[in-house]
């Protein structure tokens, strides 16, 4: 069951479709969601599926006010210049079985409504953390993206929806690529991030404050360098412990 529900009408001129969802570092996810966030963004659209799970069960979210919320996809609208842009998040991938169905039907909505690009960010394991990565189905894409300063990814790779959509947006004569900031950690990346982030200000010329995003990052390095700290002295109490006999 796949259901898409347009809470507003909208047409996009030159329309591009960024899509972040959650994945290795939550790197795609948390660009997308701070995007949103910070240029303060209406929702246009929803899309409800049984092939969205939470933890692997069927389940509602709860929000602070006891309110019920189906796992939906949710589509933001932005316009600028002569572009709008549509940004995608999700609090969860699809199952794997549902991964195509779901992706055709977006495609379908996004083509709909006069959409040309379609942009999956996330993270990747493969190179260094200085460099954004990208990879495309396309070498004029390919050459293009390079100019900006970005590198083709080395190999490896693309599982989920982050490879699918823009591949299957590909096979339909879209211009498709993914954009990926390197992570070394399953855990939130912030940092890969704002890497994402900037590369998507400076491929489509829109200003983005990232001064929450480095609070953000600040903050994660203060508490690992505490935690560092109160291992180093863990160790340290322990090897000055006086040994212990049976």
């Amino acid at each position: 069951m796949i259901k898409l529900r347009e809470l507003e009408k909208v047409t996009l001129r030159n329309g591009v479709l960024i899509q972040g969802l959650p994945g290795i570092g939550l790197v795609g996810k948390l660009a997308v969601d701070y995007i949103i966030r910070e240029l303060n963004l209406r929702k246009v659209a929803e899309l409800i599926s049984d092939g969205l799970l939470l933890q692997q069960n069927v389940a509602v979210l709860v929000d602070e006010e006891g309110i019920l919320k189906l796992p939906t996809y949710d589509f933001y609208h932005y316009s600028t210049g002569n572009r709008d842009f549509l940004f995608l998040t999700a609090p969860t991938q699809p199952v794997t079985w549902m991964q195509y169905e779901i992706a055709e039907r977006v495609l379908d909505y996004f083509q709909m409504i006069d959409g040309r690009e379609v942009v999956g960010v996330c993270g990747t394991t493969m190179g260094n953390g200085e460099d954004v990565y990208f990879a495309t189905a396309s070498r004029e894409i390919s050459e293009e993206l390079s100019k900006y300063g970005f590198k083709p990814s080395p190999g490896g790779l693309i599982t989920g929806a982050c490879g699918l959509l823009p591949t299957l947006a590909s096979l339909r004569g879209l211009k498709a690529y993914v954009l990926m900031g390197y992570t070394a950690q399953v855990e939130p990346d912030p940092l890969a991030a704002k890497r994402v982030v900037l590369a998507l200000a400076k491929l489509f010329r829109f200003e983005i404050n990232t001064s929450n995003l480095d609070r953000l990052i600040e903050e994660i390095k203060a508490r690992e360098a505490e935690i560092a700290a109160m291992l180093k002295e863990a160790e340290k109490s322990r090897k000055e412990m006086p040994p212990f006999y049976v």
